[in-house]
C-alpha cells in the first residue's frame, strides 16, 4: 500500500480524516521518505505508528500549534534496514469482518451501530481484501441502498434464542423485509421465522421466502398479503427436497380458494413435514373443501388445523369432518366462525357426531358460532358425552354452555350470541386465565386439586360447594380405604369451597382458610340450605398452567373430561302418606294474599285520589261514609275488576260507558223514575272529568273509570238517585241504599272464593308441579313482546291471546272478553295502579292461575264422548291437565312436545304404591 507523506500526510479513513501530523524537515523526515518509497516497504504490511519493539512511538505527536520534536540521539542511529523489519514484524490489525460480533447479548446492539459507522471502510477492506461480508455488512448495505434505517430486524437483539427470528406487528414492509433478507444469507442457523403483520407483499415475500425455503422450520406470515408472486415462491420452497417447514401460519392473507389450492396441493405433491396448518381468514369456501379433504388424509404427520373465520358451509363441512372421521393424527381442529350449520343439503351435523363418537385422539375442538340450530346442538351435545379424550371444546355463539366437568349443557332460553372474536388455541399454549361460563380446561389452565376430608365419626353423605358452581353440591363418596377423597379439575386463580357434612355446613382444616363472614344459600338434597360462615376454605393454582404436554401430546391430569359427579343415593326410608298443605304448594313462594293491612292501603289510596268529598260535604258525614265504604269495599273492588276486564282501553283496566250501563241494568239502578239513563250518563262524565290532575296519564283513560272512580262513581249516583229525589235523608243514608241494592249482583264476583273452592289443592298442585318445566318454556316463549332491554321478563294481554290462538280454543262459547277476564283476574292486587304499569304485566305465578282459568271456562273433554254438561262438571285438575296437553302440541317446543304432548295416561290415574 502506497503511504504519501508531505508536511501534512493523513490517513484517509472511511469517512473522517486522521489528525494531520507534522514533522520538522530534518534527518529524520528525510529518513521516513526514503523508507516509504523504498519497494521493500510498499510490499510490506501496513505499518503501525508504534513500535513493538521498543514499545515506543515511531514519530513524536505535537499539538497543532507546535513542531515535532526531533526524536531522541539513540533512536538516530536506527537504520532503513531495521526499521522496516519492525513494521514487517509487527503484528497484524483483524479487519472489520473477521472480529467475531455477536448478535445476541447485551452489547449486540452497540456494536451493530458501531460497525454501522464504519461501513465505508469496512467495504473498503472487504473490497481489497476479498474476504466476506458479515451479516452486520451485508444488512446495512442494503439499508443504505434501498434508504432505510439501519434497523436489527430481528437479527439483533438483546435476549432470545438465536435461531429465531421474531418482529410480529412491526410494520416493516418490504423494503425491510429485503433488507432482512440480506442479513439471512450468511445466517444458516435461523429456524424459526415469526413475521406476522408487516406489510410484506410480493416482493417482499419472495425475497424473504427465497433466502429462508430451506432452513426455516416454522413461518409465519399471517397477517400480511403475500400475493401470487408470494404463493408462487412458497410452493417452490415446499417442493423442495430440503424443505423442513413444519409450522406454517397463513392467517389473514386474504387469498381466496385459488390460491389456497394450490399451496393444498403443493403440500401434497411432495413428502413434507407439515405439523401444523393456518389458513385461517382467507375467505375461503366450500370450493377448498375437496383439496382441504385429502390434505387431511395424505398429511400424515399433520396434527393441528386452522381454518377459523372462513365461509365454509355445511357441504363444505361435512367433507372436513368425513376427513377428521379418518384421520389419526389430528390433535387441535378450530373450524370456529363458518357456516357448518348451514346445511345446503348436506349433512354436516351427523358427521360432527360421528366425529366426536369415534374419535380419540383429538385434544382441542372449537366449532363456536357455526349458526347450528337448537336440534343440531342438541345432538352435537349428545354425541359429546360419549367423547373422553377432548379435553378442550369451544361452542361460543352456539345453543348452550360447556360446563365445569366439559358437558355441553342446552339452555333454551338463552342462547349464547357471539360478540365477537372467541379466546383459541395456539398449538397447545394457554392464552388466557379469565374464568368463562364456557368452559375449556386447555384454554384456561385448569388444574386438578384432590378435595380430602379427614372423617372424624359419621360424615355420610358429605358434599362439596365451590364458588365458581355457585356453591352447587357435589358428592364426595367414602372410598374402599374409609377416606372421602374426589378429584375434580378447578380454574386458575383462588377458589373457595366449603362442605356440608350430614346437612352442616363446615370448614376443613385440611386446606387454607380466609375470613368470610357473609350469607350463603345453598340447595342440598332438594332443601334450601341458608348459612353464614366465619371462615372459608380456599386453594390458589397457578396461572399460565399449560395442561397439555406438547412434546408427548397428553393431558398433565388423570382426570378424564365429561366424568359425571359421582350420585347420591339416600337410604331408603318408609313410605309415609303426604298431607298436603298449601306451605309445601307450587304457589306458596310467589303468590300473595290480600289480607286486611293491605286491603286498607289499597282503600286509602283510592279515597285520596277520588273527589268523594266534593260531593258529600259535611265533614262528619264524609267519615261516616268512608267508614261505610270501608267496609265493603273488597266487595267495590271485586266488581270493579269485573267489569273493567269486559271492555278495556288497551291494556289499562278501566270500565267504560257502555260496561257501566250494563252494570247499572243489572243492578236495577235505571228506573226511569229516581234515575234515568241520560242522568247516568252525566255522574259517568262527571267522575271522568273530576279528577284533573291525572289528565294525560295513560293508565287513567279519559273516558273510563278506573278503580278508585267506581267508588267514587256509586257515591256520585246515590246522590242523584236518593238524596235529591228525596228518598234518603242524609249522604251516607243515601250510600247505604245503593249499596244495598248493589249487593246481590256485586256478592257474586269474588276470585278468591274460586281459587279456594277450585283451584288450590292438592290435585292442581301435582299437576302444575308435573307441567312446571312445559309452564316455563312457553311463559319465556311468550314474554317478551313489550319488555325493555334490562327488563324483568313478564307476559302482556296480547301475548296471553297468542297462547290460546295458537291453541285454536276460541269459539261460540270461549271468547276474547274471558280470555281478557281470565288476566285480570289472575293478577295480584296493586296498591296504586296510577303509577305502576304493575297491573299489566304478568309473571308466571299468574300466567298458570290464568292457563287454570282459561282451562275452567273451555273444559276440555277427558273423553270423546262426552257432553258439555259433563265437560263442565269434570275437576278443575282434569280440565288443567287437558289444556296443558293441548298448549304443548301447539305452543311448546318439539322437545317439550315429545314430552308432555302425546301421554299414554293421565298422571292422575297412576295410583300410589301401598305402604
Amino acid at each position: 500500500m502506497h503511504i504519501g507523506l508531505s508536511n501534512k500526510f493523513s490517513f484517509q479513513n472511511s469517512k473522517r480524516k486522521i489528525t494531520s501530523l507534522h514533522f520538522n524537515e530534518t534527518e529524520e523526515y528525510r529518513r521516513a521518505i526514503s523508507i516509504a518509497n523504498s519497494p521493500d516497504y510498499l510490499n510490506s504490511p501496513l505499518p503501525q505508528l508504534y513500535s513493538p519493539a521498543e514499545k515506543k512511538p515511531m514519530f513524536q505527536r505535537v499539538p497543532r500549534t507546535s513542531v515535532l520534536q526531533p526524536l531522541k540521539k539513540e533512536d538516530d542511529k536506527t537504520n532503513n534496514k531495521d526499521i522496516i523489519k519492525q513494521l514487517q514484524e509487527s503484528p497484524e490489525q483483524k479487519l472489520e469482518d473477521q472480529i467475531h460480533k455477536p448478535l445476541v447479548g447485551s452489547q449486540s446492539a452497540r456494536s451493530y451501530f458501531q460497525h454501522y459507522k464504519v461501513l465505508n471502510k469496512v467495504k473498503q477492506q472487504n473490497e481489497y481484501h476479498k474476504i466476506n461480508e458479515s451479516i452486520q455488512t451485508q444488512m446495512l448495505k442494503q439499508a443504505e441502498s434501498s434508504d432505510a434505517l439501519p434497523c436489527k430486524l430481528g437479527l439483533v437483539k438483546m435476549n432470545g434464542n438465536e435461531s429465531q427470528v421474531t418482529i410480529n406487528n412491526h410494520h416493516y414492509g418490504d423494503k425491510y423485509i429485503k433488507m432482512l433478507s440480506e442479513g439471512l444469507r450468511q445466517n444458516q442457523g435461523i429456524k424459526e421465522f415469526f413475521l406476522s403483520n408487516n406489510r410484506i407483499k410480493q416482493s417482499g415475500a419472495v425475497s424473504i421466502l427465497t433466502q429462508i425455503g430451506k432452513q426455516a422450520i416454522v413461518l409465519d406470515l399471517s397477517k400480511n398479503q403475500i400475493g401470487q408472486l408470494g404463493v408462487d415462491c412458497l410452493c417452490q420452497q415446499l417442493q423442495l427436497r430440503e424443505n423442513k417447514i413444519e409450522v406454517l401460519n397463513l392467517e389473514d392473507n386474504k387469498l381466496g380458494d385459488k390460491f389456497v389450492i394450490k399451496i393444498l396441493q403443493c403440500l401434497m405433491s411432495t413428502t413434507n413435514k407439515v405439523k401444523s396448518l393456518n389458513i385461517s381468514k382467507n375467505y375461503l369456501t366450500n370450493e377448498v373443501a375437496d383439496t382441504l379433504k385429502d390434505t387431511i388424509l395424505q398429511l400424515d404427520l399433520l396434527e393441528e388445523l386452522y381454518i377459523h373465520w372462513n365461509q365454509i358451509k355445511g357441504l363444505g363441512g361435512q367433507k372436513i369432518f368425513e376427513a377428521l372421521i379418518e384421520n389419526k393424527t389430528m390433535v387441535v381442529f378450530d373450524g370456529s366462525w363458518n357456516c357448518f350449520g348451514i346445511n345446503e343439503k348436506s349433512n354436516c351435523t351427523s358427521k360432527i357426531c360421528e366425529f366426536l363418537i369415534g374419535n380419540k385422539i383429538m385434544l382441542h375442538c372449537d366449532l363456536s358460532a357455526n349458526q347450528f340450530t337448537l336440534q343440531d346442538c342438541k345432538l352435537i351435545a349428545t354425541s359429546l358425552k360419549q367423547n373422553r379424550t377432548m379435553y378442550g371444546f369451544h361452542f361460543n355463539g352456539n345453543w348452550g354452555i360447556i360446563d365445569p366437568r366439559g358437558f355441553l349443557i342446552i339452555d333454551e332460553n338463552s342462547q349464547q350470541k357471539p360478540l365477537g372474536e372467541t379466546p383459541r388455541m395456539k398449538g397447545l399454549d394457554q392464552i388466557t386465565t379469565l374464568r368463562y361460563e364456557s368452559v375449556c380446561w386447555i384454554c384456561q389452565g385448569w388444574q386438578e386439586q384432590i378435595f380430602e376430608w379427614t372423617p372424624e365419626g359419621e360424615c355420610d353423605p358429605l358434599f362439596l360447594h365451590m364458588d365458581f358452581e355457585d356453591y352447587k353440591q357435589v358428592y364426595i363418596p367414602k372410598r374402599f380405604d374409609n377416606l372421602y377423597k374426589l378429584p375434580l379439575m378447578v380454574p386458575s386463580g383462588q377458589t373457595q369451597f366449603l362442605f356440608t357434612v350430614i346437612d352442616n355446613q363446615m370448614v376443613s382444616n385440611n386446606f387454607n382458610q380466609n375470613v368470610f363472614g357473609h350469607l350463603l344459600k345453598l340447595k342440598v338434597n332438594g332443601n334450601i340450605a341458608i348459612c353464614q360462615l366465619d371462615n372459608i376454605n380456599v386453594i390458589q393454582k397457578l396461572r399460565h398452567y399449560q395442561l397439555m404436554d406438547k412434546k408427548e401430546l397428553k393431558a398433565l391430569t388423570s382426570i378424564l373430561p365429561r366424568t359425571p359427579d359421582p350420585l347420591y343415593i339416600p337410604p331408603k326410608l318408609k313410605k309415609q302418606k303426604r298431607i298436603w298443605t298449601f306451605p309445601i304448594s307450587i304457589w306458596f313462594k310467589d303468590f300473595r294474599f290480600e289480607n286486611e293491612e293491605f286491603l286498607r292501603k289499597c282503600f286509602e289510596k283510592d279515597w285520596s285520589c277520588s273527589k268523594i268529598m266534593k260531593v258529600v260535604k259535611n265533614l262528619d258525614e264524609l267519615n261516616e261514609v268512608k267508614n261505610l265504604l270501608w267496609k265493603d269495599y273488597k266487595m267495590i273492588k271485586e266488581t270493579y275488576r269485573w267489569y273493567s276486564s269486559y271492555n278495556p282501553t288497551g291494556d289499562v283496566w278501566s270500565i267504560s260507558s257502555n260496561v257501566i250501563t250494563d252494570f247499572s241494568s243489572a243492578t236495577e239502578l235505571i228506573d226511569n223514575k229516581t234515575l234515568k239513563l241520560s242522568d247516568l250518563d252525566l255522574k259517568f262524565i262527571a267522575t271522568c272529568a273530576a279528577s284533573i290532575e291525572y289528565k294525560g296519564n295513560y293508565r287513567n283513560p279519559e273516558r273510563a273509570l278506573c278503580r278508585y272512580q267506581f267508588m267514587e262513581f256509586l257515591v256520585r249516583v246515590a246522590d242523584d238517585k236518593y238524596f235529591k229525589q228525596k228518598q234518603a235523608n242524609s249522604m251516607l243514608e243515601s250510600v247505604q241504599m245503593i249499596l244495598q241494592q248493589c249487593r246481590p249482583v256485586m256478592e257474586q264476583y269474588n276470585a278468591q272464593k274460586w281459587r279456594d273452592d277450585r283451584y288450590f289443592n292438592e290435585q292442581c298442585d301435582d299437576c302444575l308441579k308435573y307441567f312446571k318445566p312445559l309452564l316455563n318454556q312457553v311463559y319465556n316463549r311468550f314474554s317478551s313482546k313489550k319488555v325493555k332491554p334490562g327488563q324483568k321478563k313478564f307476559m302482556c294481554l296480547d301475548e296471553l291471546h297468542e297462547i290460546c290462538g295458537i291453541a285454536g280454543l276460541f269459539d261460540e262459547r270461549f271468547v276474547d272478553r274471558d280470555a281478557d277476564l281470565a288476566f285480570n283476574l289472575s293478577m295480584m292486587l296493586q296498591i296504586d295502579e296510577l303509577e305502576s304499569d304493575r297491573i299489566f304485566q304478568m309473571s308466571l305465578i299468574e300466567f298458570m292461575e290464568a292457563i287454570a282459568r282459561i282451562s275452567e271456562k273451555v273444559s276440555l273433554p277427558a273423553t270423546p264422548d262426552m257432553s258439555w254438561e259433563q265437560r263442565q262438571q269434570q275437576p278443575l285438575h282434569i280440565k288443567l291437565e287437558r289444556l296443558l296437553i293441548l298448549i304443548a302440541q301447539t305452543c311448546a317446543s318439539e322437545e317439550y312436545k315429545q314430552q308432555f304432548g302425546n301421554p299414554q295416561k293421565s298422571i292422575f290415574d297412576i295410583q300410589p304404591e301401598d305402604d
